[in-house]
């Protein structure tokens, strides 16, 4: 039986939008050049809507639907803002070694390895973003400038639930997971091939996940190790668990104006296939840190 909860959705009024728009950022700003300071310029009414938003985060939820209405908008309007009302909740962090604060999720022929997932159409393949940066990203928020013409909708799974499930086939994958593992980071950290972590930590408000089983497996490879059994094994049955969740969770559709907000170190994500012919997928992506730097 899937763990089933329900995301909640939150709208931001047309009546915030302008205020949100008072912080500009220039058009030809450099994917690498986004204000990182914390927006403190919303009026009372934008700054309780965060505060009820990072209290669902860090609560039961784990992540929340955001809303806004486009229409009129600009793709660079709508980017600054929910940059700006991401500031106000969370410090914006690189996704790369190459700095990037904000990147857009679109699919691109020959994508660098690094991206080979959020430049392509594929599938599956449920994770967490940004293990292979030196810290694990608190929060991943993605929104959305186009939907695909079909699918592609996004889903969230709370590591809490799969890992009980994990446990109720055998105690053993959850221990196997718990341990170090080599994950290879890309050549997103200067004169390191592989970082070693587990992907699953016990913390005092339930697990902690990190996950992308290639780079799991690429990083044994780059240690000229093969992956042991037993690993296999829980990786297996973890991606039998996360697969069997995702037919149950909510999906949500990053159409134009909606955005999807979450903690990245609780809840494990994917999105469904989608197809290209008259519209094309196009979201944009931002990862965060507490202002306070504390981890969620």
């Amino acid at each position: 039986m899937a763990h089933e909860f329900t995301i909640p959705e939150f709208t931001i009024p047309g009546s915030g939008i302008p205020a949100l728009l008072t912080r500009g950022i220039a058009a030809d700003a450099p994917l690498d050049g986004w204000p990182t300071e914390a927006f403190r310029t919303a009026g009372p009414e934008i700054l309780a809507l965060a505060d009820e938003i990072s209290a669902a985060i860090h609560g039961d939820a784990g992540g929340v639907v955001l809303r806004v209405d486009p229409e009129g908008l600009s793709d660079h309007e709508l980017s600054t803002l929910y940059w700006n009302f991401f500031t106000a909740l969370f410090r914006p962090v690189p996704q790369y070694s190459s700095g990037e604060l904000i990147y857009p999720v679109e699919v691109k022929a020959g994508a660098a390895e690094t991206s080979h997932y959020s430049n392509s159409s594929k599938a599956g393949n449920y994770h967490t973003d940004g293990t292979l940066l030196p810290q694990l990203p608190d929060v991943a928020f993605l929104f959305g400038l186009s939907a695909a013409t079909g699918g592609g909708e996004t889903l969230l799974m709370d590591v809490n639930g799969l890992v009980q499930q994990l446990a109720q086939i055998s105690p053993e994958y959850v221990a196997e997971l718990s341990r170090p593992v080599p994950f290879d980071v890309k050549d997103q950290m200067a004169g390191i091939t592989v970082k070693r972590q587990p992907v699953l930590e016990q913390t005092a408000d339930g697990y902690a996940l990190r996950y992308v089983r290639l780079y799991i497996e690429q990083g044994f490879a780059a240690e000229g190790t093969p992956v042991p059994p037993e690993l296999l094994a829980a990786m297996d049955a973890f991606d039998k668990v996360s697969a069997a969740a995702a037919e149950d969770a909510e999906a949500v559709l990053l159409e134009r104006g909606v955005g999807l907000l979450w903690d990245n170190r609780r809840m494990l994500h994917g999105r469904h296939p989608f197809q290209e012919t008259t519209s094309n997928r196009r979201l944009r992506r931002i990862y965060g840190v507490r202002h306070d730097g504390q981890t969620s």
